[in-house]
């Protein structure tokens, strides 16, 4: 059988699979890539700096930004809001520079439950600066959010470290991204945003990471392509599990985060999570199931 017929037999099995099972396998495949690249940035940021683990992370996608430009003959970098995708790029840096930051202080669990933090304050930005609707489940989400992260933090019961306040800005600024997307999607094709986020935040990220700058050895280098690699598989497995099954159906499966990230934990770092940070990332994670599902619910695909 030569590789051609081989690739077309493989093929056809997948699609005999029903559309709404493939859409779980890789909401499942992106919620284990994006607990596999927290680890990996984990573990890296032990020796690497976390700009320099982020200027990478981006520089190591360009060549799958490169074809898109030259297919479309640099037509997709035509846009009318250039100074949206240069804000929108001051808030992913902030994200990342905070998300990575806190990977290198706290325990993978922990970080993880508070990025479930970011779809909800999400909601409530919208409602806050677009003036959307703001019915009761999306207060509720807003609550049941702002409850879970008192649950994981517990202040005045335990000392608050620096590592949960970033991962907590971090949510924020994403959320603060995902504002800047729902405004720009009204004019801006998601190729659009994706290539000026890439080709922006590269040379960004570069200038800050020249003042941490050590050059990678042969096992870093792996791990820096490897979290580019997954990156890239996380965002394209949970943006097309979105076209194969619904959304109902598919964001209860995020929550599979937690339990990669406490498995992961465990084995590379010794942590184990308590009783709080799971009762406190379920509660978190329900507020932003609720903002999800009732977004989905409320507008047309």
């Amino acid at each position: 059988m030569t590789s051609g017929a081989g690739i077309g037999l493989l093929k056809q099995r997948i699609e005999a699979i029903p559309t709404s099972v493939r859409g779980i396998l890789l909401a499942l495949i992106a919620a284990l890539s994006f607990t596999s690249l927290h680890t990996a940035i984990r573990y890296t940021s032990q020796e690497l700096h976390v700009f320099e683990i982020t200027f990478f992370r981006y520089l190591l996608s360009v060549p799958i930004i490169l074809p898109l430009l030259l297919r479309s003959r640099f037509t997709v970098l035509k846009t009318n809001c250039f100074h949206l995708h240069a804000l929108r790029c001051f808030f992913l840096l902030c994200s990342v520079a905070g998300l990575f930051t806190a990977l290198s202080l706290s325990p993978l669990s922990q970080v993880t439950s508070l990025t479930f933090l970011a779809p909800v304050l999400g909601a409530a930005f919208a409602i806050l600066f677009l003036q959307e609707y703001a019915g009761f489940f999306r207060w509720a989400a807003v609550i049941g959010g702002f409850i879970g992260t008192l649950v994981v933090l517990r202040p005045g019961l335990i000392e608050i470290e620096l590592g949960p306040i970033l991962a907590i800005f971090g949510a924020t600024m994403w959320a603060l991204s995902i504002l800047i997307i729902k405004v720009m999607s009204k004019t801006e094709s998601s190729t659009t945003q994706v290539t000026y986020l890439t080709l922006l935040v590269t040379p960004v990220s570069m200038v800050a990471a020249l003042f941490f700058w050590q050059w990678p050895n042969l096992e870093q280098w792996l791990l820096l392509f490897f979290i580019a690699g997954v990156a890239t598989l996380g965002q394209f497995t949970y943006t097309q599990s979105f076209t194969l099954a619904d959304t109902t159906v598919l964001m209860p499966l995020d929550f599979t985060r937690m339990v990669w990230a406490t498995l992961f934990g465990y084995a590379f770092f010794g942590e184990l999570p308590d009783l709080w940070t799971w009762i406190g990332g379920a509660l978190i994670f329900a507020s932003a199931a609720m903002v999800t599902i009732t977004e989905a619910r409320r507008k047309p695909p």
